[in-house]
C-alpha cells in the first residue's frame, strides 16, 4: 500500500460512510445485518483488495485521486453484497440511488455555483484548460494519472466539451478484474452533472472504446433519455 493511502485510511473510511450511509436501509434489508457491521465488512474488503493496490496518482494535489478512491467504495460495496445475493446490476442501481441522495444533501449554494460555472462556456474553457495543463504535469510524474483535453472550439452542436484521455478507474478495473462495474461507475457522471442542471451527452468511454471519455454539455437541452436513474424511472 502506498504511504499516501496508508496515512489517509481514516479519512477514506469516513468518505466511504458519507456515501453509503444514504443507502443504509437498503443494505441492511439485503444483507440482514446492521449497517455498522456491514460498513466494517465493506471497508475491510476495500482496504485489503483495493486500497492495497491503488496506484499513486498525485494524492491531494489532484482531484483525480478522490475520483479513484471514491468510485471504488461502490465496487467494494458491490463485491461484499454479492455474498448476500445482490447482483452487479442491482449494486449498480444502488450506486445511482446513493449518488443521488449524496448530491441531494449538498448545500444548494455549492450546486448552484458549479452549475453556473459550466453555463458560462468561456469561463469553463479557461478553467478546464488550466486543469488540462495541471493534469499533464502530474501525469509526467505519475504515468497512468488522469489526463484531459478541453475541446476548443467545443464539439459541433455543444456549448462545452472535454475529453478524459486516460482513466485510472478503467485501468485499475482491467488490471484487477472489476470490469463489470465500469458501466455503472461511468453512469454516475450523468447523475452528478444532472444535479447541476447540466445534461451530459456521451458517445465514448475509455473503458468501452479504449480511446477517451467524452463530456459534452448542451445548454438548454433536456437530459438524455438514457441512462435513466431510478428517480427518473419512478417519474415515468
Amino acid at each position: 500500500m502506498h504511504e499516501y493511502y496508508f496515512k489517509n485510511k481514516k479519512k477514506l473510511k469516513k468518505t466511504m460512510n458519507s456515501y453509503l450511509r444514504h443507502i443504509a436501509p437498503e443494505l441492511e434489508k439485503e444483507s440482514g445485518k446492521p449497517y455498522s457491521e456491514l460498513l466494517e465488512e465493506i471497508w475491510t474488503f476495500y482496504e485489503k483488495n483495493l486500497l492495497e493496490y491503488f496506484p499513486y496518482i498525485g494524492g491531494d494535489d489532484v482531484s483525480g485521486t478522490s475520483n479513484l478512491t471514491g468510485a471504488y467504495c461502490f465496487v467494494a460495496m458491490g463485491e461484499v453484497m454479492k455474498k448476500y445475493g445482490v447482483t452487479t446490476h442491482e449494486a449498480g442501481r444502488l450506486m445511482v440511488v446513493c449518488y443521488e441522495l449524496y448530491f441531494d444533501a449538498q448545500p444548494k449554494i455549492v450546486r448552484a455555483a458549479a452549475g453556473k460555472l459550466l453555463r458560462n462556456p468561456k469561463l469553463a474553457e479557461m478553467i478546464y484548460t488550466r486543469k488540462d495543463a495541471k493534469n499533464a504535469r502530474n501525469a509526467a510524474k505519475y504515468p497512468g494519472s488522469f489526463e484531459t483535453k478541453t475541446q476548443i472550439p467545443p464539439e459541433k452542436g455543444y456549448d462545452f466539451s472535454y475529453h478524459n484521455l486516460v482513466c485510472p478507474l478503467a485501468a485499475f478495473a482491467r488490471k484487477h478484474g472489476y470490469e463489470e462495474y465500469m458501466p455503472y461507475l461511468c453512469n454516475l457522471d450523468y447523475v452528478m452533472l444532472g444535479f447541476y442542471g447540466l445534461p451530459l451527452y456521451r458517445e465514448h468511454t475509455c473503458f468501452e472504446d479504449g480511446d477517451y471519455c467524452d463530456f459534452k454539455i448542451k445548454l438548454g437541452a433536456s437530459v438524455p433519455a438514457w441512462p435513466l436513474s431510478p428517480r427518473r424511472l419512478s417519474a415515468l
